[in-house]
């Protein structure tokens, strides 16, 4: 997924204060229980597995999470993989190899590094994109082979807590948005888009109706001109953008049956797939 070459930088600079977090995907009702949380933090808390097997859906076509999954799906971002789509051409693909090594020095993954940072040092286009898998021949396979190493899927966790989980929820509560729904879809465009993209869909969106959740704006309405910049812009982007539409599609639906807790069962069809979350 995308993040700015900045952000990649400044990543590497600190990854080695980064302490491992002791985040495992359990059942949603268990998330209060495994962890400690203020009584104001339990609704936005106990969605999370949804939240995460949405994205999941739209990422990989399935609801179950893909720790294993490497795929170049010639998108312009190189190698395609892991639960959250770290991509090699994006950063974000060095910067877990880079926390799999800390957490299991000299990895099979670890001899990537080198290509890697040779695509991170090249072109990219405005997107933040760069579709050289050069010296990544054999990734796909040894990325797949790790899939029982406990820190293998605990790299990935961490990233995506560092990346996508926390920033997204740092914007929302920044506007004042307190709807799952509303924090499950700044996950997934931050997933999508990056931080940066999702800030400006944001300030769009505060610019269209003029002003946020926070301060006066009904959230149902708020989120509902976000999706619908956020659609106009898949539609308007090239064919891989045109092709992911279903994931704000399925949000609207959401909101249109107003399941804005994302409250199970939520049926939901993808790409044209049908899909049960009970």
């Amino acid at each position: 997924m995308k993040i700015p070459a900045q952000m990649a930088i400044a990543i590497h600079s600190t990854r080695s204060t980064l302490l491992p977090m002791r985040f495992f995907w359990i059942p949603a009702a268990l998330l209060a229980v495994a962890f400690p949380i203020r009584p104001s933090q339990a609704a936005i808390a106990e969605p999370r597995l949804t939240i995460e097997q949405l994205t999941s859906i739209f990422e990989n076509d399935t609801p179950v999470l893909q720790t294993t999954y490497c795929q170049n799906i010639h998108d312009r971002r190189g190698y395609t993989f892991g639960i959250a789509g770290f991509c090699s051409g994006t950063y974000d693909g060095t910067l877990f190899i880079r926390e799999y090594e800390r957490l299991h020095p000299g990895n099979s993954l670890t001899r990537y590094l080198p290509a890697l940072e040779a695509i991170d040092a090249g072109t990219h286009d405005a997107e933040g994109r760069n579709p050289s898998v050069a010296g990544l021949r054999g990734f796909p396979a040894a990325f797949r082979a790790c899939g029982g190493d406990p820190a293998f899927i605990q790299a990935q966790q961490n990233l995506i807590d560092l990346l996508y989980w926390r920033p997204s929820q740092r914007i929302a509560r920044r506007i004042g948005a307190k709807l799952p729904i509303t924090r499950g879809q700044f996950y997934d465009a931050c997933i999508n888009l990056g931080e940066d993209g999702l800030v400006d869909l944001v300030r769009r969106t505060n610019h269209a109706l003029g002003d946020t959740p926070g301060r006066g704006i009904p959230e149902r309405e708020w989120l509902a001109k976000f999706l619908d910049l956020r659609l106009t812009d898949k539609l308007q982007g090239d064919h891989v953008e045109r092709n992911s539409a279903d994931r704000v599609r399925v949000y609207q639906r959401l909101l249109a049956q107003d399941n804005v807790r994302l409250t199970r069962p939520i049926r939901l069809t993808c790409y044209g797939d049908h899909f049960v979350l009970r």
